[in-house]
């Protein structure tokens, strides 16, 4: 475990770039979706707020698995250390597809066709936003599976 050195860079610091560059698209997306559909607000508040709670949910339910002691996390072998990196993997894949549907988003609405980014009551739109709910809780399921300590029974 001592030669594997990507286990000793935090989760956090290797996926910091590209949480950068989605940040600051995802900023020029909603901003540009708020300037030219300003009903979005009205579908964007309350699917942050249940996003958030998603987050949380995950966020406390990983927490509850890394509270092992000291003696079982020095125990854990390089089957482990390569799940973790599996679940590395997996996160930046989807932080990659995080920036490629804001980078389509913008795209949409440097095209002038942002009307087509406003939800029209179907049922294929709620699905979308259940969808974007579910993406948050993988993403964040994977970031947390990937820093925090690796349990080879979950």
């Amino acid at each position: 475990m001592s030669a594997d050195r990507t286990s000793r860079t935090p989760v956090r610091h290797r996926c910091q770039a590209l949480h950068t560059i989605y940040g600051l698209v995802a900023l020029f997306a909603g901003t540009g979706v708020l300037l030219q559909q300003p009903v979005m607000v009205l579908f964007a508040l309350p699917m942050g707020f249940i996003a958030l709670q998603v987050i949380r949910l995950v966020n406390g339910r990983a927490h509850a698995d890394g509270t092992e002691g000291t003696a079982q996390k020095q125990a854990v072998g390089a089957g482990a250390s390569r799940l973790r990196r599996t679940w590395t993997v997996a996160a930046g894949l989807l932080d990659t597809v995080l920036i490629l549907c804001a980078l389509n988003v913008c795209v949409i609405l440097l095209r002038g066709a942002g009307a087509a980014l406003l939800p029209t009551g179907s049922v294929a739109d709620y699905l979308v936003l259940v969808g974007g709910v579910l993406f948050t809780a993988a993403h964040t399921y994977a970031h947390r599976k990937a820093a925090g300590p690796a349990r080879t029974d979950a």
